[in-house]
This record gives structure tokens, C-alpha cells and sequence, in this order.
């Protein structure tokens, strides 16, 4: 391991919530226990999860479409073409066109592309030549079928009076169900969805989070190389709600740090050991690869993601990489003079100097600040004289943040404090949690950890200079998840409230403005010329596949103003597009014969230990699944009852000498062979 001392976001949560409880609440929780990082192998023979409605018309295009990176003549359009059969697949040829109807009938670009196994048969299309502001609907044609249609929206210029944003972060597959994409699909009205990292989760089966909690599986291995990632985005890509949601909006996403390994930095990760996993670099090369294949992002040569996108004279969305470009390893000991030096830096010199002329020159109203963790100061060190720790021993507990890194970060409020720059919005997520802070300066003296400064005051906001609104995860296990309803509840009823004996009877936070600990969701975002607003919705449920939702709370800034008060919630904007159609196109190949069985992957291929079968099902059968040698031979025989869904099987070839195997698959009057090698 990177770092053995290293707690999960999981536990730290946990920690944090025990921590800030009275003694009362505390003696019911129990102990926290550490959580046991090291490195297990998985040898299961198999392993298999019905995941979601299999939909057979969707063939070759099983993983829909998407777009992203929108400027205001172009954006990436994208599409995974599944090939019928792995033994013969190899290039696969194809045609896409982008129209301003539904119906693909006003065609204002069109072209063709070519896929293979070197890319995973993902397909990426930087459109040019369109129009700025304007909605587009798009396709992809194989051999005369159709892949949904997509709908996507370029960059406005001039003086837009009004842009919506749905911002969203931590999906993690094994705790729930992706429904809070379901309900950003169906917005009408959204200029983008800005994705801000933990797209996936890296861990093998069960070892994230409460798994007593999860409701669906993936499979049993951590995603270490370049097969096992492209397996893992595949499987989240067939969700039906994320799927829906990349159709029906373009994406501005950047990765956080399960995208590659937990509480990863330039040069590592805690949950990577190179004794058992290899090096650091190879991880993190094959971890991009998959990430640039899968996701509509423009790719540079230099695999940097900070970028920005500027709307018109009104916003300027600034997105920032503070995991893999420039990150220094994580210090764990607020006691550590290191910790403080003047050079540290979590963006790298190169990205810092980018991201403060972004500010500088930036001639849009609002400076939207794109950012993995959390940016403003989280005081925890007070509950160690409830626990018996020190202070210090409790802040040491958060140091993945901003707060790992200080100097930079009151180099950046500094730098919007001298050079007057008003309206700096810093969006975030990695959390799981909803959270509405002021960013000022220091807001409490961080020697003590319990006197306050006199540079912020909390009543009037005076000495904030940015914002920051905190996405709640999609699915990710938060604070009653990891410890109970109540509990959660308790600390959320002491924000902005003088806190209970054993402390001094202060708010060692008063800049954070709001809290939720134990709902998933998300927010959105709304840009007026005299406002930013974030209106946060939770869903009813992430256990159940449910359309129920909720709104909660809103919080806004005014432009000069430079600190939250509380809101309303914002109205729609008064033009909604249509939405993209739910089916695609009717198939030029005449009718279709019925199809049992499709296999989106075979990974890795080839193989040297498990191989990942990851498959769709329509059929309702006992179905028969083999390993069969060259020769004939059968070396492993199951036979599985299995519904209309999505599967992933998994095989153990260890044991196999090097050569050529095929998995068949038998049904009711049906087969189907996928070739494998061993080597």
C-alpha cells in the first residue's frame, strides 16, 4: 500500500460523524473499526448479477450514446459498437449523421468512422461546423441498424440570460440503483451535465462501502489493467438510467480518484500496491485509456483533463484535475511541518498558474470552478477532547481534501482576494454529501481548533470570497448508510448552532451554510446575469429503481456579493427542448431474427488467471454455459437458470495451459461461441 494508515472516504465519514456526536450519542454507536486495505486476489470460479432490463433492439449499440466537451462549433459525439461475435469481430465500419430534428431528417453533418478492439469498439466523433446555442440530435448506423438517438447542445455566445447545469459525482454500482441520472434525463431544459469524478468504483465485489446495503454486484476483481477497466465501464454504461441520461444530455466530465484507485495522486494511490499490482504508472496509463475511450471527452496528447468552457459573456466553466495531473502524495499529520510548506500543491505548478490566469483574464460574469474535493475549510479538530484524541489527531483524519494542502489553497483565495475577482463558484463533489459553504480566508484558528478569526463574520458573509456548492453522490454510501438515520440527522440539526457541553458554545463552521448527511441526489445549477443558484434534489430511493424525487433546499449568491443566502427554488427555464426519441430509428435491414443471447465483452482476451463474461439475456431458460478445450474436450460445465437481464459471469483459467478455449452458450434450440486464449 501506498499509505497503510489511510481510512476509506467510507470510514472517514464514519469517523466524522461519531466524532461531532455528544457522548450520549457516541456510547451508542460503538468503536469505529479500521478498515483493512490490503490487497485480497479473488479466485471465485463464478459469479453472476441480473442487473438491469436487457433491450435487444438496441443491437450493436447495447451501451447507447452520448456527447460531451461542447463548444460552440463542435462537440464529441460517442457510441460503443458491440461486435455479434468476439471470434470473428475485427474492424467494424460504420456511418453517423447530426440533425437539428428528432426525426434525423434536417441533416447538417454527417461522416463515417471505424472501430476495432484496439479502442474496445468505442467510437468518438469531434462534430464541426455547427452552430453556437443550438440544440442537435444525432446517430449511429452498423450494417443498416440504428443506434438511439442522442440529443447534445453547443456553447452560446453573446449574452445568454439564463444557463442550467445538473451536477452530479460518485456512482457507485454495488450500492444502489443510478436513479438520480433517471430524473436528469428527463430535463428539458439543461445546457450540460458536469460529472465531477467517481464515474466508477475500482474495488472488487463487496469491498466498498456497507455491503450488507448493496442491491446488484459487479464483478469479483479490482480494476487493476486495461481490461478489467474497459469491463467496469461497460458495465455501468448498460445501466439504463446513465444511459438515458448521456442520450438525452452532453456530459463535461473530469475523474476523481476511483477512476483509477482510491485517494490516488500523481505518483500513487493508498489503495494500489505495486508489490502485487505493478507499477504505479502502467495502473494509471491503462485507467485514462479506458477513461478517454468510454467517455465523451476531448482527448489532447498530453491526456490533460483541466480545461474550460466558456458560455457566452455570462459563465466562464473552469474544470480542474486535482487527482492525476500534479497531486503531491497525501500527508496524514497535521503535525507535519511538510504539510505547510509554500510549494505544496495538489494541481501542479503547471495547472495552478493555468487555473489562476483562467481568473484572471476571464472576462465572464461568473467564474464556475469545476473541482473534485472539497475546497473550504472543514474544521473537525474539536471532538477530539470528547474522544480522547488530540486535535490534531482528528484533523489528520481529512487530509485528502483542501485542507491537505493549505498553502495553496489560501494561495488561490488570496489571489481572488487581491486582484478584486468577484462571482468564483467552486462546484464539488467526492463527498457523498450535500454541503453550501462561504469561502473565506481562515474561519477558525487552526493551532487551537476552537477560537474563531475575525476575518469572516457568518452574519453577514463579509471577509467570503468565492462560494462552494457540494453535490451529493449519486449512489455512494453518506453518513446514515454508514451509521444510522438518526445519527445523521443529530449533526445536521447542529449546523450553525452553538454546539452542546463538553465545547465552548460555538459553530467551529460557520461558514457552512447547509447540510444534508444521508440523502443522494443532486444539484442544480442556475446562471442568471444577477444570481448563481444551486437547488439541490434527492431522490426517494437509491435501493429500488423509483422515479420519485424531491426537492430541498436552495442557496444562491449575487453577483459582487461573493457569499450565500438562502433561496427559493429556481424556475424552469421558459424554452425546454424535445427529448431525444426512446427507440431508435426503425432498422433498414428488413425484419430482425429473434436474438437470445448477446455478449458485450469478453475480458481480459487473453486471459492468464479469471476471465469476465459479461452478457445480455432474452430469453426466460436454463441456460448451459461451457469451457471447452481445442480438442472438444468440456473443462467446465454449468448450467444456470437465467432471466431477461444483464449478466456477468466469471471463469477461472489458471489452471489452463496457454493455448486457444471457447466459452459456448446453449439454449433452447440456440448456441453461441466465443473464443478465448490462454496465455
Amino acid at each position: 500500500m501506498a499509505q497503510n494508515t489511510f481510512y476509506t472516504l467510507h470510514n472517514m465519514k464514519k469517523i466524522l460523524l461519531s466524532l461531532l456526536l455528544p457522548a450520549s450519542v457516541w456510547a451508542q454507536t460503538g468503536a469505529i473499526q479500521r478498515h483493512d486495505m490490503s490487497h485480497v486476489a479473488v479466485k471465485q470460479s463464478h459469479h453472476a448479477q441480473r442487473a438491469t432490463a436487457y433491450n435487444p433492439d438496441l443491437r450493436p449499440f447495447y451501451h447507447g450514446v452520448a456527447s460531451g466537451d461542447p463548444l460552440t462549433d463542435r462537440v464529441i459525439i460517442w457510441t460503443r459498437v458491440t461486435p455479434d461475435s468476439s471470434v470473428t469481430a475485427t474492424t467494424i465500419s460504420g456511418t453517423w449523421k447530426m440533425a437539428t430534428d428528432t426525426g434525423l431528417t434536417n441533416i447538417v453533418e454527417q461522416g463515417t468512422f471505424t472501430t476495432d478492439t484496439a479502442a474496445d469498439y468505442t467510437v468518438k466523433v469531434d462534430v464541426t461546423g455547427l452552430s453556437a446555442g443550438t440544440t442537435y440530435y444525432y446517430n449511429f448506423t452498423v450494417d443498416g441498424r440504428n443506434s438511439l438517438t442522442g440529443r447534445t447542445k453547443t456553447l452560446p455566445t453573446g449574452s445568454p440570460d439564463h444557463l442550467r447545469f445538473a451536477v452530479v459525482s460518485c456512482s457507485n454500482y454495488e450500492a444502489g440503483f443510478f436513479n438520480g441520472f433517471g430524473r436528469i434525463a428527463e430535463r428539458n431544459d439543461l445546457d450540460a451535465v458536469i460529472h465531477l469524478g467517481d464515474y466508477i468504483y475500482e474495488y472488487e465485489h463487496g469491498a466498498y462501502g456497507d455491503t450488507t446495503l448493496a442491491t446488484r454486484n459487479h464483478e469479483n476483481f479490482e480494476t487493476v489493467t486495461l481490461p478489467q477497466y474497459r469491463s467496469r465501464y461497460s458495465l455501468y454504461r448498460l445501466d439504463e438510467d446513465l444511459m438515458r441520461a448521456h442520450q438525452q444530455q452532453p456530459f463535461i466530465c473530469v475523474w476523481d480518484d476511483h477512476e483509477s484507485s482510491n485517494d490516488s495522486y500523481k505518483d500513487g494511490a493508498e489503495n494500489h500496491d505495486a508489490a502485487t499490482e505493478g507499477a504505479w504508472a502502467d495502473r494509471k496509463a491503462a485507467s485514462k485509456r479506458a477513461y478517454f475511450e468510454w467517455i465523451p471527452i476531448r482527448e489532447g496528447a498530453s491526456e490533460s483533463i483541466y480545461r474550460n468552457f466558456e458560455y457566452g459573456d455570462l459563465a466562464n466553466l473552469v474544470m480542474l484535475d486535482t487527482r492525476l495531473e500534479g497531486r503531491e502524495e497525501q500527508i496524514l499529520d497535521v503535525t507535519d511541518p511538510n504539510m505547510y510548506a509554500p510549494n505544496r500543491t495538489m494541481l501542479g505548478d503547471t495547472q495552478h498558474n493555468w487555473f489562476t490566469n483562467e481568473l484572471d483574464q476571464s472576462t465572464q460574469k461568473w467564474k464556475l470552478i469545476g473541482n473534485q474535493v472539497i475546497f473550504a475549510q472543514l474544521q473537525v479538530g474539536f471532538a477530539g477532547a470528547l474522544t480522547g484524541q488530540t486535535a490534531a489527531e482528528v484533523e489528520s483524519m481529512f487530509l485528502d481534501i483542501w485542507d491537505g494542502y493549505p498553502a495553496e489553497r489560501l494561495n488561490i483565495i488570496h489571489h481572488i482576494d487581491d486582484n478584486n475577482i468577484d462571482n468564483v463558484v467552486f462546484l464539488t463533489g467526492d463527498f457523498h454529501s450535500t454541503f453550501a459553504f462561504d469561502i473565506a480566508d481562515t474561519v477558525v484558528d487552526e493551532n487551537n481548533y476552537y477560537a474563531p478569526v475575525a476575518n469572516y463574520d457568518a452574519s453577514t458573509g463579509a471577509g467570503s470570497q468565492a462560494v462552494e456548492f457540494a453535490t451529493p453522490s449519486i449512489t455512494s454510501a453518506n453518513f446514515d448508510e454508514n451509521l444510522d438515520a438518526a445519527s445523521a440527522a443529530y449533526l445536521e440539526a447542529q449546523i450553525n448552532t452553538a454546539l452542546p457541553s463538553p465545547y465552548p458554545p460555538y459553530n467551529p463552521n460557520p461558514h457552512m451554510k447547509y447540510t444534508d448527511l444521508d440523502r443522494h441526489g443532486y444539484f442544480i445549477l442556475d446562471v442568471l446575469p444577477d444570481s448563481v443558484t444551486a437547488n439541490w434534489y434527492f431522490v426517494d430511493s437509491i435501493n429500488i429503481s423509483t422515479a420519485g424525487q424531491a426537492f430541498a433546499s436552495a442557496w444562491r449568491t449575487r453577483d459582487g456579493e461573493n457569499h450565500l443566502v438562502q433561496s427559493v427554488e429556481s424556475a424552469e427555464k421558459t424554452v425546454q427542448d424535445t427529448p431525444a426519441p426512446d427507440q431508435p430509428q426503425q432498422s433498414s435491414t428488413g425484419v430482425e431474427e429473434q436474438e437470445n443471447i448477446a455478449v458485450f465483452n469478453v475480458y481480459p482476451n487473453p486471459v492468464n488467471e479469471m476471465l469476465s463474461l459479461q452478457l445480455g439475456v432474452n430469453t426466460n431458460e436454463v441456460i448451459t454455459i461451457q469451457v471447452v478445450g481445442l480438442r472438444g474436450e468440456i473443462l467446465q460445465n454449468r448450467q444456470q437458470e437465467m432471466g431477461i437481464g444483464i449478466y456477468d459471469l466469471q471463469f477461472d483459467f489458471s489452471n489452463y495451459p496457454v493455448g486457444t478455449y471457447f466459452v459456448v452458450l446453449k439454449g433452447n434450440n440456440w448456441s453461441q461461441t466465443e473464443k478465448v486464449i490462454k496465455q
